[in-house]
Order: structure tokens, then sequence, then C-alpha cells
């Protein structure tokens, strides 16, 4: 069942990712996304993308993850959701500030065969590797990662 949850998330996220430039998730359920609106030196040593938690993408949520159609839930999940404004990433050492305020590295590409992850992240605050499920925050932090510094975690 694990397994099969951490696929449904890693397909949802790289869908979302490469269906819609403009929306980025900032967690690993359906519809757990904010919208981007402004990139400043993505690829560089000072990668910042601004966004924005709208009321579009708490509708999202809503409908395709609490099946919830009314404008209740948007103005609940518009006052729950705690987000920042940006992410910030660091292209030349790897690092990066998530949404949620998490600092992470890429420390390369993961080589044991066993893993679920094709790239190793570590929590830069926790110490912690992330082992490739949606519960460690995976997919959400390394498409972060991705959108500051694409093509060199692809």
């Amino acid at each position: 069942m694990k397994l099969l949850v951490a696929i449904f998330a890693a397909t949802a996220i790289s869908t979302a990712a490469s269906a819609a430039d403009d929306e980025l998730y900032y967690g690993s359920r359906a519809g757990m996304t904010v919208t981007v609106v402004s990139k400043e030196g993505i690829g560089t040593s000072r990668a910042v993308v601004h966004v924005e938690h709208r009321p579009a993408n708490a509708k999202q949520f809503c409908t395709q993850y609490l099946n919830d159609n009314s404008m209740a839930c948007v103005r609940r999940t518009m006052a729950e959701v705690q987000v920042g404004d940006r992410l910030w990433g660091n292209c030349d050492e790897g690092t990066w500030t998530s949404l949620g305020g998490g600092r992470f590295v890429l420390l390369g590409a993961e080589e044991d065969p066993n893993s679920m992850a094709d790239y190793r992240v570590r929590n830069i605050e926790t110490g912690e590797l992330l082992d490739g499920s949606s519960a460690s925050g995976y997919h959400v932090a390394l498409s972060s990662f991705q959108v500051l510094c694409p093509g060199v975690a692809d």
C-alpha cells in the first residue's frame, strides 16, 4: 500500500510539474499546489521562485483530495494553509529551501538499486536523508529543486 501511495504521489507531482509550469506542489496530497508568479536567476546561485496560494489552488485541493466542492472548504483551506511565498536555491552548491521552510542539499545520484529515490537529498536541519517516499517529502523537495535548478537533477 505504501508503495502505491508513493507511486501515486510521484506521478501526480511529475504530471503537475510537466503539465503546468505555473503550479508547484507544496505537499504530497492531490491538489496541494501554489501558483508560480515569477522566477529570478533560475539555474544560478541565486535562484528564486515567487509563489502565491490562491483560491483556485485551494479549490483543487478541496475537489481533488477532500472531494468537497464547497466554497466553505476553499475558505477553510485558504485560512489553514501556511506556506512561504518563495523558494530559494543555490544551484552551484545544490542547496535550496522549500515552501515549508525546510533546507535541503542534493548529494548526487542515488547508487543503491533498492532505494525508491533517484537522488540523495539531505534535510540540512535534521541531517536525515529523504528515502524517496512521499512520507519523507522527497518528491515535493526534489521537484522544488528541479524548478529552481533545471537540468541538474532530471
